[in-house]
């Protein structure tokens, strides 16, 4: 693949990370996608990653079978030894601890896992969909020169090595069982001696692992020919800052492969989770403009309807609720628009039709006032005009007869009963009758007739 016409700002990215055998079972899982938060694959294209680059399905069983196998072996060559040496005490010491693990203590493992890629940009690069070319071909060259590299490097300690491409990009993983016979020399002895060899487990053996910086040189010389670039020296500048007496760039420090995909599981979680939270809170809150805007709406249509007279109070009720205006010549009642807009925006009806309702209720108060003082103010002049014609009937009548006199007396006695009537129709607390006009119906009166 020629790679002149392609950028060549993106760098290779090469990772290590310490691997433990009993990492392998979560290794395989995570590989076959049955295990662990599989939020981030793209499961529509996990049957694209094929099979293994490098070593059968079954490579994790068999290294755990290889690793049991040189853990015994070297437990009988041990045994074997202090045998022929006689030494019955170590024998049952030995016997009781048991097997050990054929590798020395270390913080990082006696395996590696192996991560190739590139920028999911450079990937996305490629032409080939667009000649008709079907694979992406960027990824087929990239996977070619990866498996390349680690049978060069690592020869048979490469036990596995697969491609994924349902993740963001394209990368290779492999896993690293560096095989070892190391020398047993005799302890204290004057002039060191090889006396047994045991099967181990060394990663320092292959220099690419002992000198990471010499790894990510050559995987820079590797892939140069697709137009990529080794990553940053930021191990050499780290030393000449030191050299110089000024202060170092911050060193990044990598997770282990395995704990780092535990990490990113548990980071995507977070970002689901805190997306689902800001689309619950976007709900809400366009559940809370769309109520608002209901509620906005029903209150101008219950001022319209006002307005216009197609709502009216229901006056006899205490509430002062608003009521559909009768509407004449209809034989069939229509559907209440009221009902519609309380169904619409409970909120804003209960709104709109308290405000209305009490300003009708205090419209009408004030009209029913103003009709009751005017009609007070009208029997009160009725009063005084009753009053006025019934002294000058009194001053008439003092030059009739007597009988005449008498029958006149007896019509001024109901006139106080006509207009207490008259005052109790017209609600008049103001205006009372509390006797009869000057003199009516008083026996000294009828003497003046």
């Amino acid at each position: 693949m020629d790679g002149s016409n392609i950028k060549t700002d993106y760098p290779v990215v090469l990772r290590f990370g310490g691997l433990y055998p009993h990492h392998l079972a979560g290794y395989e899982a995570h590989r076959l996608r049955k295990g662990g938060d599989l939020s981030h694959v793209n499961q529509s294209r996990t049957e694209l990653n094929g099979p293994p680059l490098i070593g059968a399905e079954d490579w994790a069983a068999t290294a755990l079978a290889e690793i049991r196998e040189m853990t015994t072996e070297n437990f009988a060559a041990e045994l074997e030894s202090l045998e022929k040496r006689n030494r019955k005490k170590d024998i049952e010491r030995r016997i009781v601890e048991g097997p050990k693990q054929p590798w020395r203590a270390t913080r990082h493992g006696p395996m590696r896992e192996v991560i190739l890629t590139v920028n999911k940009d450079w990937f996305a690069e490629d032409l080939s969909g667009f000649f008709g070319e079907g694979e992406n071909q960027r990824e087929k060259a990239f996977g070619e020169l990866a498996k390349a590299w680690l049978i060069e490097n690592f020869r048979e300690d490469v036990i596995h090595a697969r491609a994924d491409r349902d993740e963001a990009a394209y990368h290779i993983h492999a896993v690293i069982m560096p095989r070892a016979t190391v020398e047993i020399a005799k302890p204290k002895a004057k002039v060191p001696t090889a006396t047994a060899t045991r099967r181990m487990l060394q990663p320092s053996i292959h220099p690419l692992i002992k000198d990471y910086e010499a790894a990510q040189d050559s995987v820079g010389q590797w892939f140069a020919d697709l137009g990529l670039v080794r990553g940053e020296r930021r191990a050499k500048e780290i030393r000449q800052a030191r050299e110089n007496g000024e202060k170092p760039p911050k060193r990044r420090y990598h997770a282990k492969t395995w704990k780092w995909r535990v990490e990113e599981e548990l980071r995507l979680k977070a970002e689901a989770k805190a997306l689902e939270a800001e689309k619950a809170a976007l709900e809400q809150r366009t559940a809370d403009v769309a109520e608002r805007e209901d509620e906005a709406e029903t209150v101008l249509a219950v001022a319209e309807g006002v307005a216009s007279g197609a709502f009216v109070a229901e006056v006899e009720s205490e509430e002062q609720k608003l009521v559909d205006a009768p509407v004449l010549n209809q034989s069939e009642p229509s559907q209440s628009v009221l009902e519609d807009l309380r169904r619409r925006s409970p909120k804003g009806f209960a709104r709109a039709a308290g405000v209305f309702g009490r300003a009708w209720g205090r419209l009408f108060g004030q009209a029913h006032e103003t009709a009751h003082a005017e009609a007070a103010a009208g029997v009160s002049d009725a009063m005084k005009q009753i009053e006025e014609a019934d002294a000058v009937i009194v001053e008439a009548t003092r030059h009739l007869p007597p009988e005449t006199r008498s029958l006149i007396a007896g019509i001024r006695r109901t006139i106080p009963a006509m207009l207490r009537k008259l005052d109790r129709r017209s609600n008049t607390t103001s205006v009372g009758l509390k006797s009869a006009p000057s003199g009516c119906a008083e026996p000294r009166d009828e003497e003046k007739l």
